[in-house]
């Protein structure tokens, strides 16, 4: 089966070619219509050369040789459950998962896919506006390949496709006053859905785990440049979800997993580098976290002096 684990049945990360939302949108007149988007691939991330400071002699890291199978023609169908959270970038909702098919493949046929096939998903959606920015946060996706499942969530594919004149789709804006867009064009990317978001009034059980997670990210050259309490959460741990990858840095699996690639970059850092862009940030958030306060990037900004990247 194309795109399939011969040994553990579960689905490749470029096994699914065509991604269908049934009856999500709706045209003019309100009759709900089905989207279909087709995988693209991102260019490759390009790395950002500091050429000062705490830099590594050789340049940024080679990206890790890919372990995929050849891609899969596979269509996924899903319908658009609740809305999870949104951001500068875009929204990002539950789906259930209805099927998959192989068109080229009739034997292939699983309806309502899970584990071990498929984890419960999620959908990141930007309009034409941001697709910049979600083809960039896919690119990273594929950058850190063997950190998915590990350290970041399991990514299945960059689709797009082009709207009818008329169609009108959920909002894709993080301004609860809007509740319609209708852009000309739709990028999703399809995620992996984790856990839980961070626990407040207490110390973070296994808090060395986060800082390794975070190193995970240094090791292949990765600045998450937008470091703040909501891109980071706990490890899924639903029954519909596909255990995790044992760390290949630290040998363990990691109970964290962080989020949000939009604004990430591939540079020449040192790991001590990393670590103290990294501490930062990280550092006042966990702080914060006993206190049951979230401190927010600007929130730092402001008694540190500093400007992270991202904003």
């Amino acid at each position: 089966m194309g795109g399939f684990n011969e040994n553990t049945g579960a689905i490749a990360g470029n096994a699914i070619m065509t991604l269908t939302l049934v009856n999500w949108a709706t045209s003019a007149q309100g009759k709900p219509l089905s989207l279909r988007l087709t995988r693209q691939e991102p260019p490759p991330v390009v790395p950002a050369r500091e050429w000062r400071g705490e830099v590594l002699p050789n340049g940024p890291p080679a990206r890790p040789q890919s372990s995929l199978p050849a891609p899969g023609t596979n269509e996924l169908t899903v319908t658009v459950a609740e809305q999870l959270g949104a951001g500068r970038c875009g929204s990002v909702l539950a789906v259930d998962t209805l099927r998959l098919t192989d068109p080229n493949n009739p034997r292939i046929r699983l309806l309502y896919p899970q584990p071990p096939h498929l984890p419960e998903l999620v959908i990141k959606i930007a309009d034409a506006e941001h697709e910049d920015s979600l083809k960039h946060e896919a690119a990273i996706y594929n950058e850190m390949e063997p950190l998915q499942g590990v350290s970041i969530p399991r990514a299945y594919g960059f689709f797009t496709a082009e709207l009818d004149p008329g169609t009108i789709v959920p909002s894709l804006a993080s301004d609860a006053s809007t509740t319609t867009s209708t852009p000309r064009r739709l990028s999703i990317l399809l995620l992996e859905r984790l856990g839980e978001m961070l626990p407040l009034g207490q110390k973070l059980p296994e808090e060395g785990d986060l800082w390794d997670v975070f190193r995970d990210l240094a090791r292949l050259g990765i600045e998450q440049t937008d470091i703040r309490y909501s891109n980071i959460l706990e490890a899924p741990t639903s029954q519909y979800t596909l255990p995790g990858q044992v760390c290949p840095f630290h040998g363990c699996v990691h109970s964290y997993r962080i989020i949000d690639f939009d604004s990430a970059r591939k540079t020449d850092l040192t790991l001590k580098r990393h670590y103290y862009n990294t501490l930062g940030y990280l550092g006042p958030i966990l702080e914060g976290m006993k206190n049951n306060i979230i401190h927010e990037p600007w929130d730092i900004k402001a008694s540190t002096g500093t400007r992270p990247s991202a904003l």
